[in-house]
Parts: C-alpha cells; sequence; structure tokens
C-alpha cells in the first residue's frame, strides 16, 4: 500500500469505529456506569463546576441529552464522538512529527484496539474530553515548533483553557508545555516574548468557571483532589500495581514499546537535541513518571495518566519502527509477532468485554468479583424494585442511600428521575452534599437502599424502620451473585444532631 493509502485506511477506521460504537451504545444490555450516572446528574444540575471535577463533563452530556431523549444512549454518544474527533487530531499528530502517514495509520489503529480505548470509546468519563484537549493541545504545540507562527500560542490557550474545565490535570499538562519551551533550544525564546504569557492568561479566562466556582466552595475541588493523591497504602504493592494496571490497559507488551520509546525519545530530545523527539518525551514521561511517584504510598487508578500516552504512542511506534527497518531479520519477525500478538488480544479483549456470551461460549468464566463489567449489571432491575415500593409509599416520600454511585444510579433509573438524597453518615463528601437540603425532607417517609443490611447509623436517622426486601442480581452464564441489594422503608425522617441544630 502507497504511503499516501495510509490517509485514507486511517480514515476508513476512525469512521468504522465511530459507527460501530454509536451502534454498539444503542444496542447494550449495559447500564450506565456508576461515574456516568453520577456525571448525568451533574448534568441536570447546571453549575460552573462541581465537587469532584470542572463541568466539561456535564456540558456534553448536557447537550447530548437535550437533543436526544434520555437514555443510557444519549448519556454515553458524547464517547464515540470524541473518541473518533480525538482519533483524527491524533491522526494529524502523528503524521506530522513522523512524516510518515503508514505510522500514523499504526498509531490511529492502536488507539483505537488497546483496551483502554475499548473502554473511553463507549463510557462517557471526563477523561474523554480530557484526552481530546491534551491531543488538540499537542497538535498546536507541535504545529508552533514546526512554523513558529505566534498566533498558535492562542489556541494553545484555548485548547488548555478548555481541557481544564475538563481536568484538573491540565494544571499539570501545562507545566508539560512550559517544560518542552524550557528544554528546547530552538523554542526556548518563546520564554523571552510575550505569547506564551497571554496564552496563560486566556487559559485561566477559558477556565474561569472552574476558578470562580471554587473561590465560592472553599476550594472544596482542589482539596479533594490532593486528599485522594495523598490517600496511604502499601508502598510496594501500589507501585506494582500502577505499572501493573498501565500495563493491562495498554496490551501488555505495547506498554513495554511505549516505555522504550519514551525513553530512547528522552535521550535524542536532550542528549542529541532533537527537538521531535524532545516534544515526544516532554508530554509524555513527566505525566507517567508523576502518577508513578503518587503510587507510591497513594491511591492511583489505570486510567489517570491516560493522556500521557498520546505522545508516548507516537513515540513507541516511530522508535520501534526504526528498529525494525534497521534490525535483522530475528528482530522484524519478533517486531511483527509482538505486533500481530498485541492486536489479537486487544481484539479478543474487546469482543468478550462487549459481547460477555461470547467468552462464555468458548468455556471462560469470569466470577463477578474479577468481572470489570461487573457494575453494569443490575441498575434497570433494582430501578424498577424501588419504583415500586416508593409507590407504595405516601406522597412526598423520596429515595435514599449513602453512597454516591447508588444515588446517581437510583436518580437516573427510578420512575420520575427524581432527586436521590445521600445520608449524611458514614460516607465521603460528595456532590450530593451541595444538592441535598436535608431540612426539605425532615419528617418525610424514604426508600432506603443499601449493599449491606442497614446500619445503626442510618437506622438512627429515622422513627422506625421495616425491611422491604432483598434484590440479588445473578450473572446469566453461572447465576453467580453480581449483587445484593438491601431495601427498606423508612418512616419519619429525623436527621442529625448537626442537621436538627440547623433547623
Amino acid at each position: 500500500m502507497k504511503n499516501k493509502d495510509y490517509k485514507y485506511a486511517a480514515f476508513a477506521v476512525i469512521l468504522g469505529f465511530l459507527m460501530f460504537r454509536i451502534f454498539y451504545i444503542a444496542t447494550t444490555h449495559y447500564t450506565l456506569s456508576q461515574d456516568e450516572a453520577y456525571f448525568w446528574d451533574w448534568a441536570r444540575h447546571p453549575a460552573l463546576s462541581y465537587y469532584d471535577m470542572g463541568p466539561m463533563i456535564a456540558w456534553i452530556i448536557a447537550f447530548f441529552t437535550h437533543i436526544l431523549p434520555l437514555s443510557t444512549f444519549s448519556v454515553r454518544l458524547g464517547a464515540p464522538v470524541l473518541a473518533a474527533m480525538t482519533a483524527v487530531v491524533i491522526y494529524l499528530l502523528a503524521a506530522d512529527v513522523t512524516q510518515s502517514d503508514m505510522l500514523a495509520f499504526w498509531v490511529v489503529v492502536l488507539f483505537h484496539v488497546l483496551p483502554i480505548a475499548m473502554a473511553g470509546g463507549i463510557i462517557m468519563t471526563y477523561y474523554s474530553p480530557q484526552v481530546f484537549f491534551m491531543a488538540l493541545t499537542a497538535l498546536f504545540l507541535w504545529r508552533l515548533s514546526v512554523d513558529g507562527r505566534p498566533w498558535w500560542w492562542y489556541l494553545i490557550g484555548m485548547s488548555l483553557g478548555l481541557g481544564l474545565l475538563s481536568h484538573h490535570m491540565f494544571l499539570f499538562f501545562t507545566a508539560e508545555v512550559g517544560l518542552f519551551l524550557l528544554l528546547s533550544e530552538k523554542n526556548r525564546c518563546w520564554l523571552g516574548r510575550k505569547e506564551p504569557y497571554m496564552a496563560l492568561l486566556i487559559e485561566m479566562a477559558v477556565a474561569s468557571p472552574i476558578l470562580i466556582w471554587n473561590a465560592t466552595h472553599d476550594f472544596v475541588m482542589f482539596r479533594h483532589a490532593i486528599g485522594m493523591m495523598s490517600e496511604t497504602h502499601d508502598i510496594t504493592f501500589t507501585l506494582f500495581e500502577y505499572i501493573g494496571g498501565q500495563a493491562g490497559v495498554q496490551g501488555g507488551l505495547f506498554f513495554i514499546a511505549v516505555v522504550y520509546g519514551i525513553a530512547v525519545s528522552g535521550y535524542r530530545g536532550m542528549k542529541l537535541k532533537d527537538d521531535r523527539y524532545l516534544f515526544l518525551f516532554c508530554l509524555s514521561a513527566p505525566v507517567l513518571l508523576f502518577i508513578a511517584l503518587l503510587s507510591i504510598g497513594g491511591r492511583t487508578e489505570p486510567n489517570w495518566p491516560v493522556s500521557g500516552y498520546i505522545t508516548g504512542s507516537i513515540a513507541a511506534v516511530a522508535v520501534v519502527y526504526e528498529r525494525y527497518r534497521q534490525g535483522r531479520r530475528w528482530l522484524r519477525v519478533l517486531i511483527n509477532a509482538g505486533l500481530g500478538l498485541t492486536l489479537l488480544l486487544s481484539t479478543l479483549t474487546s469482543i468478550f468485554a462487549y459481547y460477555p456470551g461470547a467468552m462464555h461460549d468458548v468455556g471462560i468464566y469470569l466470577p463477578p468479583r474479577r468481572d470489570p463489567t461487573n457494575r453494569l449489571y443490575g441498575w434497570k432491575e433494582l430501578g424498577r424494585q424501588v419504583s415500586a415500593i416508593l409507590s407504595s409509599m405516601p406522597a412526598g416520600s423520596f429515595v435514599a442511600t449513602h453512597e454516591y454511585g447508588l444515588n446517581a444510579e437510583l436518580a437516573f433509573y427510578v420512575v420520575g428521575n427524581p432527586q436521590v438524597y445521600e445520608l449524611p453518615v458514614i460516607r465521603r463528601f460528595s456532590q450530593y452534599d451541595l444538592w441535598n437540603s436535608f431540612r426539605a425532607v425532615r419528617g418525610r417517609d424514604a426508600v432506603y437502599v443499601g449493599y449491606a443490611p442497614m446500619e445503626k447509623q442510618v437506622s438512627a436517622l429515622f422513627d422506625h424502620v421495616v425491611p422491604a426486601g432483598e434484590l440479588i442480581i445473578h450473572a446469566r452464564h453461572d447465576n453467580a451473585v453480581r449483587f445484593t441489594f438491601y431495601l427498606y422503608k423508612c418512616f419519619g425522617y429525623r436527621g442529625t444532631t448537626k442537621e436538627l441544630s440547623t433547623f
């Protein structure tokens, strides 16, 4: 295939995956994840920002759920659309940096088939806009480095600002842009000009909604982020857990290629003064290393450093292909085998995740506690049962839990999409603390749902409670228990001592 033909092949891949993913989210049996339901609840409470994150995810969900009927499809539609937009930007970036449509094609293919992309293309979280705006920022920065036109800085500032509305990690990504300027002999001159500082002002202006919101809410979003990063755990376990998680979401062998590509890029960028590799290194290595450091005794999630793989993937493909061209026959065979194995395992992972029945057909069974899709089952059934119990309660009764994800699922799946109250006991602070007015429900009855029998701290909030049954969600293939929900009718909400003192 001619080099230019890879461009058409790349866009065919992007369009094909977009169409499949839209079809899939329209037909899948998976219910919303707890985070998706939580973000949808943000979308129906418009605000400048939220406790956990900036407002971009809520704005995107609000857009699609306003132009389409409310459903799991309209909540999720932003995920495949943003994934396709990101793929286009990554293709343009990879083609520019490597000067090869063929290498850009392979970057796009890997972007679509790796496990992290499989989830990101159908599950709507704030990582969807985060990755898009990071890719866009990288493209603008590279174009600036190539042609030196000052107006690229204004686009960089705009993209960084929109990214900060998506995820507070863009404060770190802004520093990565500064690091590239500092280390690049060609681009260091920008530090003495006004444009980068104008870009920073544009970023802050675009991101002003979260700054205003936090200034009026005791900077709770930033304190929450710092608190999550400072949770202590066993040092050795969390570091290996981080590395294993990265290998898992990046397809194992490809993760090794990324680490190798970034290492080579760092050497060539800093030692050999090659801006192409310095650019790839500065927009990937810092965030991967930063979150690795956070994992040493702290809490991290596999998807936290996902934006570092944008240029990291380009570095991996470019460096490995260079070795392929220059290597001996055995090395070429090894690289081809590694690529084939990565594509095969990633494709099988996607098939089994999208269609778990296929996994059962070949005799592979995952117990619910090891099934990564486990939390995408059972919410419709729970919503129906809670709706039935609520309809038998006096008018004005409300729905309550003490866990934000369960709260959000009930808000979406209970008939009428009621406001659900996250009771103020044995739980962490969440956005619901900023919405729930317990003064409004004092004295009312409630349907309470929990993952375990009702705790004494919860029952103490009511005059009396009556068990209303259990709902057990079973796996279809072997009848294993996925979840057990405990439901109660609760009468006469009394509240906590702190609440009563405010009445």
